[in-house]
C-alpha cells in the first residue's frame, strides 16, 4: 500500500455499457431483501479472509455472521462492522501486521499503526494484510487503499473501519476506485475496478 492523500469520486446516472468482467454481487438477493423502498441496499456477509504477509503463516478466514447484512452506503465514510465481527477482524489484522499499534487515539479510529520514519518524499510503502470480503454469491478482493488510511504528518496508518452496535455499513473508502453499479432490472449490485479520477 502506498500512503498518499489524493482521490476522486463521482456519480453517473442512467443506462450505460459496463465491463463484462465486473464482480457481480447480490445476484441471489431479490429486490424485497434489498429494501429499495427505504433507499437502503444491503448484502449478506458470510466471512472476511485475512491473507497472511508471512508465507509461513496461514491465511485466516473469519466466519462472520452479521445481523441484517451489510448496508452499501456511499454517504458513510468508513466501514462499520458489528462488534463481534470487528473484534475478530481487528485481532487477526494486528497479529498479521508487522507495525506497532498506535494507542494514542489521536485519529478517532479503532485501529492504527505507527508508520516507519518518513524519508521526506511524502509517500511510503508499507506491507499490510490483504482483505477479502465474502458476500452471498461473490467475493470482493479489496486493494489496501480501500481499507487503510495513511497520514504521514501524524505518522500513522489506520484501518478505515470501526465498530458499531447492531448495524454494519460498507462506507465509501471501501468503495473508492470502484464503479458500484446498481442494476435494478437484473437485481444485482456489481463492483468494477475503475480509475475514478479518469472518468
Amino acid at each position: 500500500m502506498t500512503v498518499n492523500d489524493s482521490g476522486h469520486g463521482g456519480w453517473i446516472f442512467g443506462p450505460n455499457n459496463f465491463s463484462s468482467d465486473m464482480t457481480v454481487l447480490a445476484n441471489s438477493i431479490g429486490l424485497p431483501h434489498l429494501h429499495l423502498k427505504l433507499s437502503i441496499m444491503w448484502l449478506r456477509l458470510f466471512g472476511i479472509k485475512v491473507l497472511a504477509l508471512n508465507p509461513r503463516r496461514r491465511n485466516r478466514h473469519l466466519g462472520v455472521s452479521v445481523t441484517g447484512g451489510v448496508i452499501i452506503d456511499p454517504g458513510t465514510t468508513i466501514t462499520y462492522l458489528e462488534e463481534s465481527a470487528f473484534n475478530m477482524l481487528k485481532k487477526e489484522f494486528v497479529s498479521q501486521t508487522n507495525l506497532n499499534v498506535d494507542n494514542s487515539g489521536s485519529t478517532g479510529l479503532d485501529l492504527c499503526f505507527d508508520l516507519p520514519s518518513d524519508d521526506g518524499s511524502g509517500e511510503m510503502s508499507i506491507e499490510i494484510p490483504k482483505l477479502v470480503f465474502h458476500f452471498d454469491g461473490a467475493s470482493l478482493d479489496l486493494p489496501g487503499a480501500n481499507y487503510m488510511i495513511g497520514d504521514t504528518n501524524a505518522g500513522v496508518a489506520c484501518l478505515a473501519m470501526g465498530v458499531s452496535s447492531g448495524i454494519s455499513i460498507s462506507g465509501n473508502i471501501q468503495q473508492q476506485n470502484m464503479m458500484v453499479v446498481h442494476d435494478l432490472e437484473k437485481e444485482t449490485l456489481s463492483f468494477i475496478p475503475t480509475k475514478c479520477s479518469q472518468l
